[in-house]
């Protein structure tokens, strides 16, 4: 078992309200979020219904992660999550979520034991459940000889005659292991090909001890008390094998979905469905990992999911903050729903932001550095009209007005400012009648300067 920090709260009724950001899994890419949130020094927690390491935990060996020839995966899960801990991040295991809900712009976690939990942002990084063959016998056997978890259970059937069902890595990785313990080991697949890597087709079947049995499948599990034989289909005929262990590796079904009590986009097949930034279809939620839609489900690729979702997080969450700061009047919904929506831009000192005279298409809020408005005066020089600093926003008045721009607007230091596109301008104008009346008092005030 991994040992993990411990927040100590989440025994109390009352919802802890001060977290930026919850991370729901703790396989690698929750653990990958968990360490670039605590290196942003973000308010994080990681829970997860069992042990930190998700699926791997039931890997016995991992040769294809960069940097490690070979390594276990309880090894890999244990260097991730001393990793992500030495910087601090909280970690909370055996918390199993029951939902997730929006309320304005917060996301409130319940927990299963009736403990909930509010952050700005989530990302769901749970994987699935095995997916199961649908057979006589199945689930009666399991844990009787029927098994979905090689390295949990090989050692139990030591000198016995095997079944590993599937064609893919999962199943091959999980029948290599189990050649350590078993006297002859039977590969059935439904299909003449495997699907598995060929450097773990070539290691597996070529033991003595390995009969792939291709195309048949699988219709029956039997025995007395335990299991004694399945009964495949092959060619169009029933076969009887004697095996005392059924390993089923077929596939997995995601159950992050489930997660929700409002709907959430995904798949016909239940991964959800993101954006290039892991966006779902909720504004702060993100997904990474094995739970979405993509082509590889592979340590790498879970990994590299997490930390696009997890800087995306960051930059919302900070969105979010400025826009409630700047408009405090604003529906919490709203600005939720706005922060989803905006582009973080970066202008180099000197750079121009928008140009006197051209068309107004965007809405800006300062987060970093000062910018400085000019016009074109009589004489044809610049005259600067006004410099904003953080909090501070521009280019309402050609929205409002629907014309061009008044002002040539530039970074007067290295500057980060959130865009808003026209039509999350006036949604944010539509919410809000202390927002809307804002908005037009600055713009008014600038207009009467430009008089001058």
């Amino acid at each position: 078992m991994l040992k993990c920090s411990s927040v100590g709260e989440l025994s109390r009724k009352d919802p802890v309200t001060d977290l930026d950001l919850i991370i729901i899994g703790g396989g690698p890419a929750g653990l990958t979020a968990g360490l670039y949130a605590a290196r942003a020094n973000m308010k994080a927690i990681l829970l997860d219904s069992k042990d930190v390491g998700g699926e791997i935990l039931n890997t016995e060996l991992i040769e294809d992660y960069p940097g490690f020839e070979s390594v276990t995966g309880s090894e890999l899960a244990q260097k991730m999550a001393e990793h992500a801990l030495k910087f601090g991040l909280k970690i909370e295991t055996y918390k199993p979520v029951k939902e997730i809900r929006s309320e304005g712009d917060r996301k409130i976690v319940k927990l299963e034991d009736g403990t909930e939990l509010s952050a700005y942002a989530v990302i769901v990084t749970v994987g699935g459940e095995p997916t199961k063959l649908g057979v006589v016998g199945e689930k009666e056997y399991h844990g009787r000889g029927v098994s979905y978890c090689a390295v949990c259970d090989g050692a139990f059937f030591k000198g016995a005659d095997l079944a590993v069902i599937g064609g893919g890595d999962s199943a091959f990785q999980e029948g290599l292991f189990l050649t350590r313990f078993a006297n002859k080991l039977y590969v059935v697949h439904r299909r003449n090909d495997f699907r598995a890597q060929a450097i773990l087709q070539d290691r597996l079947l070529k033991m003595d001890k390995v009969e792939p049995i291709t195309p048949a499948e699988v219709k029956e599990i039997g025995g007395n008390g335990d299991v004694k034989w399945i009964d495949i289909e092959r060619d169009g005929k029933r076969e009887r094998v004697n095996v005392e262990g059924v390993f089923v590796f077929i596939g997995f079904k995601p159950v992050g979905r489930h997660l929700f009590k409002e709907h959430i986009d995904h798949d016909k097949n239940g991964y959800l469905i993101t954006d290039q930034y892991m966006r779902t279809s909720i504004p702060g939620v993100y997904a990474a990992g094995d739970t979405r839609a993509q082509l590889a489900k592979q340590i790498t690729t879970a990994v590299g999911d997490a930390t696009t979702a997890v800087l995306h997080a960051e930059r919302y969450i900070e969105e979010l903050k400025d826009i409630e700061r700047v408009f405090p009047g604003e529906p919490k919904e709203v600005a939720a729903e706005t922060a989803s929506k905006a582009e973080l831009l970066v202008f180099a000192p000197g750079e121009v932001v928008l140009r006197e005279g051209e068309p107004a298409d965007r809405f800006y809020m300062v987060i970093k550095g000062e910018a400085e408005a000019t016009q074109t005066g009589p004489d044809g020089a610049q005259v600067t009209i006004a410099r904003f600093g953080p909090g501070d926003y521009f280019g309402e008045i050609g929205l409002l007005n629907d014309a061009p721009r008044i002002a040539t607007v530039r970074a007067k230091s290295a500057l980060e400012v959130m865009a808003l596109d026209r039509a999350a301008f006036s949604r944010l104008l539509e919410s809000s009648q202390a927002t809307k009346a804002e908005v037009r008092r600055v713009a008014e005030g600038r207009v009467r300067l430009d008089r001058r």
